[in-house]
């Protein structure tokens, strides 16, 4: 853990197995593969029977850290992995944010990373203390060219003129597994969207703005001066619930 040489998935322990646990081992190996990291080290089978035996029937946040295991400094002497969960209670995501504005602090660059959780989450770190010192429910992160990237812990996409936009990887946000499971259900059901890079101006005349990461979504209330609409959305309830 010297180099922040690892990735994590933040998971939900649904009971008896975990939420949409195929996209997050999808991911998880993507990273290891970019990272160099040993893919059999990990072993998800023997992961759900450890949650099966110590948190049987109930609804759990589950942080799945895997990051390199031996000696080295920065050149690593092991493709090996080590591994640790971190356990809490699940915390359903709040269903509106009221008090929401753009960071002053943090700005994301594009990496061969930069799409997958790492251990080297520094700019959310930063960002998100940014978020509290300044009375904010969510704090929006642009990119290192001013197009608009995502929320301090969660993708964002808003509604615009009957179309959900959201940014593209290229803005360099997470690819997390929410907004996989958002853009499917409208790739299924033939529903309009785009992903793109665009401007923070693009929000000034969006029908609905909202978050979403493993904990559910949320409607934003106000972005800066900016009042939102909080209407829920059929199809966000039916991924999520």
């Amino acid at each position: 853990m010297n180099f922040g040489d690892g990735l994590f998935e933040t998971m939900l322990w649904n009971k008896d197995n975990i939420r949409f646990f195929e996209k997050h081992l999808f991911r998880l190996h993507r990273g290891m593969k970019v990272l160099g990291l040993e893919e059999s080290s990990i072993n998800s089978t023997e992961l759900i029977s450890l949650l099966q035996t110590i948190a049987p029937g109930t609804r759990k946040r589950v942080r799945w850290n895997v990051f390199r295991s031996g000696a080295g400094k920065y050149t690593p002497e092991s493709a090996e992995v080590l591994q640790t969960l971190y356990i809490t209670e699940f915390i359903v995501a709040p269903s509106i944010k009221s008090k929401v504005d753009v960071s002053f602090k943090v700005r994301l660059f594009p990496t061969l990373w930069s799409s997958f959780k790492s251990l080297n989450s520094l700019p959310y770190v930063l960002a998100n203390n940014e978020r509290i010192s300044r009375g904010l429910d969510e704090i929006i992160l642009l990119d290192y060219r001013g197009f608009i990237s995502e929320a301090g812990a969660s993708n964002i996409f808003w509604i615009k003129d009957g179309t959900i936009c959201t940014p593209s990887l290229s803005c360099s946000c997470i690819d997390g597994v929410s907004r996989r499971l958002i853009l499917e259900h409208l790739d299924q059901n033939s529903l309009p969207y785009l992903e793109g890079e665009f401007e923070l101006s693009e929000l000034e005349n969006a029908e609905q703005v909202f978050v979403s990461n493993c904990t559910g979504f949320s409607f934003l209330e106000s972005l800066g001066k900016w009042e939102l609409s909080t209407e829920p959305i059929s199809f966000l309830r039916e991924i999520f619930d």
